[in-house]
């Protein structure tokens, strides 16, 4: 009678999770529809439903990460009959850096009715989640101009060289 090693029953199933895993990963790279530079998108959006007269009114929303079901299933629809004209996250909107977290918070943020603006914060840092922000959403720290009023978006996370946040910089 042959008896099986239990270490080469582990090393199986541990060679099938690291299988999954990277098949789930370029399952997010290659099959999920790629998305890019959403910032500009919303921006357009704010500048085409906002006068420069006029008044206008925004919701900031912080850590969506900390509960995603929560931020779906009752803030969307809070702000989306709330009246308010944009949406501000005030950094930390995924859980980690990971691919994947991007495409949850994308696929969240549709459900608003209304544009949306992400500000670069710690959570967006982590595991080279910088370059997909930059790549998804755009840069870390940028200016819109809203009706007659002009909000900056800084980063305060230490990614963006210390001379391009300094108060009298801002061309970087």
């Amino acid at each position: 009678m042959t008896r099986r090693h239990p270490l080469k029953v582990l090393f199986y199933i541990s060679l099938t999770i690291v299988v999954l895993l990277i098949g789930y990963k370029a399952y997010l790279n290659l099959f999920e529809p790629d998305f890019e530079a959403l910032h500009t998108e919303q921006v357009a959006r704010i500048h085409d439903m906002l006068s420069d007269d006029g008044g206008f009114s925004f919701a900031v929303v912080g850590n969506i990460n900390n509960s995603v079901g929560v931020f779906e299933e009752r803030m969307i629809p809070a702000l989306n009959q709330s009246g308010v004209d944009f949406m501000v996250s005030a950094g930390n909107a995924v859980s980690g850096g990971g691919e994947d977290k991007y495409r949850a918070i994308q696929g969240s943020l549709t459900h608003l009715d209304i544009p949306y603006l992400l500000t670069f914060g710690e959570n967006e840092y982590e595991n080279f989640g910088s370059y997909r922000f930059y790549d998804h959403f755009g840069p870390h720290f940028f200016s819109i101009k809203a009706g007659g009023a002009r909000l900056i978006f800084l980063d305060s996370t230490g990614k963006t060289p210390w001379r391009c946040r300094s108060a009298g910089s801002m061309t970087c």
